[in-house]
């Protein structure tokens, strides 16, 4: 679904017992596909998608994982915080400056606590530090985990979430009963249409209306 559009993209009709995390590389190629022209920047996913494959997969079609990190029995990083930003010797949190795509780089700044340590101009404590975002898919995200921008981000998720319990209540998708796949897949397919049918029809009449306004007001 498209956070800001909140059309479907592109879906997968399957047995109910199909983990999410496998369903998303499938889903994501067809995308890729089917919707080439359109300009993907971010994907933002839940933590049940957390699996390498997936950002590897994301990589590939040119966007960016805003994807939640579950900690599946990890050790806590050595000099880095819980975000995988890199730490002073005092172990403070280098903050999040930019990204730069052309080299695929964080850009870490020193952390505001630095500035009267005694050890600012020590050769361990950096001013700078940057991390290649392939140095780690699952790790590194452009913005960077904990940023301002990452969560603003990872809040448009929100919309996916009221599309699918839309879909779920007023298109019935939580009660199916049919005896085949068949059907239930005709179902699926119908409800998709009726939906960005609608959706595509309501656009298109606040479109409308919009343009009228400005014309009256002009």
């Amino acid at each position: 679904v498209g956070t800001k559009s909140q059309y479907i993209l592109q879906s997968l009709f399957s047995s109910g017992n199909l983990n999410d995390g496998k369903a998303a590389i499938p889903l994501l190629k067809g995308i890729h596909e089917r919707l080439s022209i359109l300009p993907i920047s971010n994907c933002t996913l839940d933590a049940g998608y957390d699996y390498p494959a997936i950002y590897e997969q994301i990589y590939r079609i040119g966007a960016q994982s805003i994807i939640a990190y579950n900690k599946k029995n990890e050790s806590e990083p050595i000099g880095y915080d819980k975000y995988f930003a890199p730490t002073c010797v005092r172990e403070h949190s280098y903050r999040y400056d930019s990204y730069d795509p052309t080299y695929e780089t964080l850009k870490y700044t020193r952390p505001k606590e630095c500035k009267d340590c005694p050890l600012a101009e020590d050769t361990l404590c950096q001013k700078v530090y940057k991390v290649k975002i392939t140095t780690d898919l699952r790790r590194y995200t452009a913005p960077a985990r904990g940023s301002k921008a990452w969560k603003m981000i990872y809040k448009q998720r929100s919309a996916v979430e009221r599309v699918i319990a839309y879909l779920k209540e007023f298109f019935q998708l939580n009660n199916v009963r049919y005896r085949t796949g068949k059907r239930a897949k005709v179902h699926f397919d119908l409800t998709q249409l009726v939906y960005n049918g609608a959706k595509l029809a309501c656009d298109r009449i606040a479109k409308v209306l919009s343009e009228n306004e400005m014309i009256q007001a002009a």
